[in-house]
Formats: structure tokens, C-alpha cells, sequence
């Protein structure tokens, strides 16, 4: 028998992608809606204090609605907004970013400078995780609980797409392969390859699938297995880094190091980063392979980064001889560690680039004891982003600017540059 459909006239959008509507005293969160639209949609979850739904019928359609240009959209849970105008979808990440940081972070003042859209909208992707289950390669879908088999995927670089028919063959010879990983350079033309199996390849083993399968233009090839908090390296061969151009700046990067899937906003990014920036030292405190650390050295007298990621900070240490950057150290420690360090030291300005949980308390409290004159907070959740501003604020703090760069076209996900000053 059919459920039974109910109607729903959606507000807008909220983050996770999600369209937010109010019926009968209850709050739901439905899946596929675009603002201002009327639809029937299907109860998938009951919950104590709101309902999430689906669309399964669209009554009066939203002027920003569009047909989805990829045919597993909507089984496929990669992407969320693929049925939004990309226009729309900017203005609705907009809106989000601005709520987000008024509400949890009780922030009255916010100054939104113009957003950077991703110059394109698709194909952007240069860094990707293919899910495997069985037979199938692709991504899980909206539960993440079963893989969607794919053949293509519109928001990777073409050279990624390229990939796939091979990567389906190899799963047919490795049945234990439960994801594979691919880092395409477009710099060099050449990929990275992560093989998370739950038994070990050996090297032979690598060796084999690199030849019949991946191809010369994979130069190195790791196996994994999948930990609680990431993946362990079991064996590899070949070489485990590759190298990109940004701007003037040429970075190694490691097959465990980290790096921005948007290639075409790495250079605005670092622009946006070291804009009007000057300082006499400063501290990276998530500084990666130095995307940022480097840039910004040429800005101020001299520059600390750190990092938790043993591969990150030895491509750092690479990427300054590389780039010929001397005023710069880097160090392997957790922001916590770098920052207790530091403490009755004269820092003027701090970067922080944190995962999507945010600071700690503990980070926040050294921050406002250290009191740099400026910070910069890079974020990929308004949720955390929100919280670790509020606290900021409380601690002395100022925020001068926000601005959303888009380097997640098509799905829920809101990158932001921000930037707080110190009150005098």
C-alpha cells in the first residue's frame, strides 16, 4: 500500500541540504526541497521533537528548481543540491552562514563580503573516495548504508572520471577492497592511489594491480586498512607524492597528506588568506602541507606552522626549500601543544584551519590568553565555526569580516575565511 503523502510548503533551505518546513506544531526536514516551493513529501524518520522527509511530488515548483544533470541524483549521496540554480544555491549557503553565526554564536555584527563561487560548477573535484560494496564503485546514498554503483560522477575532474571503468575492473579481482582513494595533479597530469582492502596487499600484490589495472599515469599506489579515527598504511609502492601549481607557489603533496578538492579556488583561497596581512610573527596552527604557511611568509618577518600529520609537515619542510621560503619553522604538534608552547610569547596573528569538530576548550582558552593581535579562521562547518567565534568574542575578540568561498558546488557543505581582531 502507498504512504500516505503529506503537504508541505518549505522556508528554505537549512544546512545538511535539507528544506525547512513548519505543519502541525512539528518541524520537518525534507530531502530534495528548494525554498519557497510546495510539495508532497513522504515521512522517512519520527522523531521526538521534528520529522525528516522526502519530496515524492512537487505541487508548485520553486523558481530556483532545476532538472538534477546527474542521472544518480537522488539515489547518489554525494551531492544535495544538484536540483537548486547554482545562484540560488550560493545565496541559500549565504543565509545558512549568517543564521548559523547569529544564532549558536550570538553574533550581531557580521560584515559578509562578496562570496567566491567555484568558477565551475562542476568538474571541480580533483581529490576523491570511492565507496566500494561488492560489484559496485561509487558513493553511499543519503543513509550511508549501501553504495550506489556509478559509471560517472559530474563534479570530478574528467581525468578522474577517466579512472572509474579501471577501478571497476580491479574490484572484480580484489573482493575485499571496501574504498579506493585517487588524488589527481593537474600540474603533473598523475594520480595517487589509497586501496583500503580488510586484508593486507603486499607489495607484489600492488605491484600487479598498478600493471593490469591503474596504469602508468598512477605513480604510487598504498594499501590501507580503515581505523576508528582514519586510515592505517600497510605497504606501497612507487612514489607517494605528486606535486600542483598554485599561483608561484609549487607544493609537494603526500598520498597522507592533505589537500582542497577544489582545484580552481586554490588560488583564491590563499589570496583571500594573505590579503592586507602583515605581522611580525605569526602561527599556522592546522598548516597542512603549507598552503597557507608559505603565502603568507612572504607577508610578515616569520611564521611557525604546525600540524599533527607527520606526512603534512615533512611536505612542508620540502615545500619551503622547494618555494626558496626561509623565514618560516615547521613543527609536528596539535594546536593545543603549539599554542601552550607559545604562551608569553608576542604573536600577532593566528591561523586556524580546524577539522569540521571545530576547537577545543582548551584551544580557545590559550587563544584568548595568548591574545594575538588577529586571527584567521578557516571553516568548513557554520555550526563549530559559530561556537568557536562566539567564544573568541566573549574572549576580547572582534569579527571584522566573513566571506563564503563555494568550494563545494552542489552539495550542503559552506567553506568560510574569517577574520577577528583583537579589541583594544
Amino acid at each position: 500500500m502507498d504512504k500516505e503523502l503529506l503537504q508541505l510548503s518549505i522556508d528554505k533551505l537549512v544546512y545538511g541540504g535539507y528544506g525547512l518546513s513548519f505543519y502541525g506544531g512539528k518541524t520537518y526536514f525534507v530531502r530534495y526541497a528548494a525554498p519557497k516551493e510546495l510539495i508532497k513529501a513522504e515521512i522517512l524518520k519520527e522523531k521526538k521533537d521534528y520529522n525528516e522527509a522526502t519530496v515524492r511530488e512537487i505541487v508548485l515548483p520553486s523558481e530556483s528548481r532545476r532538472e538534477p544533470p546527474c542521472r544518480y541524483y537522488g539515489f547518489c549521496g554525494g551531492c544535495q543540491l544538484q536540483h537548486i540554480e547554482y545562484e540560488s544555491q550560493l545565496r541559500a549557503k549565504e543565509e545558512i552562514l549568517v543564521e548559523s553565526l547569529r544564532r549558536i554564536g550570538k553574533i550581531k555584527d557580521i560584515n559578509l563580503l562578496d562570496t567566491i563561487p567555484s568558477p565551475n560548477e562542476f568538474n571541480y573535484r580533483v581529490r576523491v573516495q570511492f565507496k566500494v560494496g561488492g560489484k559496485k564503485l561509487g558513493f553511499f546514498g543519503w543513509d550511508n548504508t549501501e553504495v550506489v554503483d556509478i559509471s560517472e560522477c559530474p563534479i570530478l575532474h574528467p581525468r578522474l572520471n577517466e579512472m572509474i571503468p579501471k577501478l571497476k575492473e580491479m574490484i572484480k579481482e580484489v573482493n575485499d577492497i571496501r574504498e579506493i582513494h585517487l588524488l589527481y595533479s593537474p600540474f603533473r597530469d598523475e594520480y595517487l592511489c589509497k586501496i583500503v582492502t580488510t586484508t593486507s596487499l603486499n607489495k607484489n600484490d600492488l605491484l600487479r594491480l598498478k600493471d593490469n589495472y591503474l596504469g602508468n599515469k598512477v605513480v604510487g599506489v598504498g594499501n590501507y586498512s580503515r581505523m576508528r579515527h582514519g586510515l592505517n598504511r600497510r605497504s606501497s609502492v612507487g612514489r607517494d607524492h605528486t606535486y600542483i601549481k598554485v599561483g608561484e607557489y609549487t607544493f609537494r603533496v603526500s598520498n597522507d597528506s592533505f589537500l582542497q578538492a577544489n582545484y580552481h579556488l586554490w588560488n583564491n583561497m590563499i589570496n583571500t588568506v594573505v590579503d592586507n596581512i602583515s605581522f611580525k610573527k605569526a602561527l599556522d596552527l592546522h598548516c597542512g602541507i603549507g598552503f597557507f604557511t608559505l603565502p603568507l611568509a612572504k607577508r610578515g618577518h616569520f611564521i611557525e606552522g604546525s600540524d599533527v600529520n607527520a606526512k603534512s609537515i615533512s611536505d612542508a619542510d620540502y615545500n619551503k626549500t622547494l618555494n626558496g621560503i626561509d623565514n618560516v619553522s615547521f613543527t609536528r604538534a596539535s594546536a593545543y601543544n603549539q599554542l601552550k608552547s607559545r604562551l608569553g610569547e608576542i604573536i600577532d596573528l593566528v591561523i586556524l584551519d580546524p577539522p569540521r569538530s571545530g576547537l577545543d576548550n582548551g584551544e580557545i582558552e590559550l587563544l584568548s590568553s595568548l591574545k594575538p593581535e588577529s586571527i584567521i579562521y578557516i571553516s568548513c562547518n557554520p555550526s563549530t565555526l559559530a561556537r568557536d567565534l562566539g567564544a573568541l568574542i566573549r574572549g576580547g575578540y572582534r569579527l571584522i569580516s566573513t566571506r563564503l568561498i563555494d568550494l563545494f558546488p552542489q552539495s550542503y557543505h559552506i567553506e568560510s575565511i574569517n577574520i577577528l581582531e583583537l579589541t583594544k
